[in-house]
């Protein structure tokens, strides 16, 4: 279960940039790709416990 820890925490270190300085520098909406990643991760390990 600590790999699921990981995945949470890349996808809320990836979001929180965007939510604070999406307006101002538009580029940084590109960490939405590695939070999706992390989302697809999560998905991985869960089909793997069930």
């Amino acid at each position: 279960m600590w790999r699921m820890s990981i995945a949470i925490v890349i996808s809320f270190a990836c979001y929180f940039p965007v939510t604070l300085f999406a307006k101002k520098k538009p580029l940084i909406g590109m960490l939405m790709i590695p939070k999706t990643c992390a989302y697809i991760w999560m998905l991985l390990l869960l089909t793997r416990l069930l």
